[in-house]
C-alpha cells in the first residue's frame, strides 16, 4: 500500500512538471491581451454592438479605464443596431446648454464688475476681447482643449479622419484665427460707449461661449455628427452679433465682424463635409450622437 502511494505521488509531480520540461517555444502561456490603436472601423463596431455614444466614450471603453456604470448603460440602450437613445442625447443636450450658460453668466457678471470698478479707455477694451476671444474658454465647465497639431501632424483634423480635398492645412488655422481675434477686438472696440455691458458686446460674449462649447464636441469629444449640427448654433450666435453691431452706436462695426460670419460659414460646410465623408456616425437616426 505504501508503495503504491509513492507511486501515485511520483506520477503526480511527474505531470504538474512536464510542461517545465518542454522547450520554451513549446510551453503555454497565459494569453495576454495587447491593446491597439482605435480606428473609425473598430469604434463603428461598437457602436453597433455595445452603444457606444461618442468618440471619447469608445476611447474609455476599449482601454476599459472605466467600466459603464449601470445608469450610463441604460442611457446608451440600443434598440437593434442603432447606438441612439433619447435619453442619452437630451441629457447631453442638457449638459452643453447649461454649460453654456454657466459660462455666460460668469462673464457677464465678471464685465459688470469692472464697469462698477472703472470705465476703461477704447484701447483696454480692444485688448480685454482680444484675450477673451482667445481665452473666454477657462470659465466653461467643459473641457476646451486645443487640437494637438503635433498628433495630428499639421492637419487639421486627426489622421483617422476624412477630410474633403479643398480642406485648409493644419498649419493656417491658427493665423485664420488671430485674424478673427483682431477683428472682434477692432469691433469691440468700436462699439464701446462706456460700458461693458451693451447689447453689441453682449451678443460677442454669448457667441464667444457657444463657440467654446462647439470646441468641446469637436476637439476634444469628436462627436463629428454633433459638431456639424452644433456649428449652425455657432453661426447664428455670430450671426446676431453681426446684426447687433449694426445697431449700435457705431454701426460700421458690423463689417469689421462680418468676415467671422464668413469664417463660421466655411467652418460649417467643412465640419459637414468631414461628418458626411466619415459615414455620419454609422448612418441613421443615431448618426448626430454616435459620432
Amino acid at each position: 500500500m505504501a508503495l503504491a502511494r509513492l507511486v501515485l505521488a511520483l506520477a503526480a509531480t511527474a505531470t504538474a512538471w512536464a510542461p517545465l520540461r518542454r522547450p520554451l517555444a513549446q510551453r503555454t502561456t497565459p494569453k495576454q491581451t495587447v491593446l491597439s490603436a482605435a480606428t473609425n472601423a473598430d469604434w463603428r463596431t461598437r457602436c453597433d454592438t455595445e452603444g457606444v455614444v461618442s468618440y471619447y466614450d469608445f476611447g474609455v471603453r476599449l482601454g476599459g479605464a472605466a467600466p459603464a456604470a449601470a445608469g450610463d448603460s441604460k442611457a446608451v440602450a440600443t434598440s437593434g443596431s442603432t447606438s441612439f437613445s433619447p435619453v442619452y442625447a437630451a441629457k447631453e443636450t442638457i449638459k452643453y446648454v447649461g454649460a453654456t450658460a454657466v459660462q455666460y453668466k460668469l462673464l457677464m457678471l465678471a464685465l459688470s464688475g469692472v464697469d462698477k470698478v472703472a470705465t476703461l479707455p477704447k484701447p483696454a477694451v480692444w485688448l480685454l476681447f482680444a484675450f477673451l476671444s482667445l481665452r473666454s474658454r477657462v470659465v466653461s465647465l467643459l473641457d476646451n482643449s486645443r487640437p494637438n497639431r503635433e498628433a495630428q501632424k499639421g492637419k487639421a483634423t486627426p489622421v483617422d479622419v476624412k477630410r474633403p480635398s479643398w480642406t485648409p492645412p493644419g498649419i493656417a488655422f491658427p493665423f485664420i484665427w488671430l485674424t478673427i481675434t483682431a477683428l472682434r477686438a477692432t469691433a469691440a472696440q468700436m462699439a464701446y460707449a462706456g460700458s461693458l455691458r451693451n447689447p453689441a458686446l453682449d451678443a460677442l460674449v454669448l457667441h464667444l461661449c457657444i463657440g467654446d462649447t462647439w470646441n468641446c464636441i469637436t476637439n476634444v469629444e469628436r462627436r463629428l455628427g454633433v459638431s456639424a449640427v452644433g456649428c449652425f448654433a455657432v453661426w447664428g450666435s455670430v450671426f446676431r452679433a453681426v446684426k447687433a453691431f449694426g445697431a449700435s452706436a457705431a454701426p460700421k462695426a458690423a463689417y469689421v465682424l462680418a468676415p467671422s460670419l464668413a469664417w463660421i460659414s466655411v467652418a460649417c460646410v467643412l465640419t459637414a463635409s468631414i461628418w458626411n465623408l466619415n459615414g455620419r456616425g454609422g448612418g441613421g437616426p443615431a448618426g448626430a450622437w454616435g459620432a
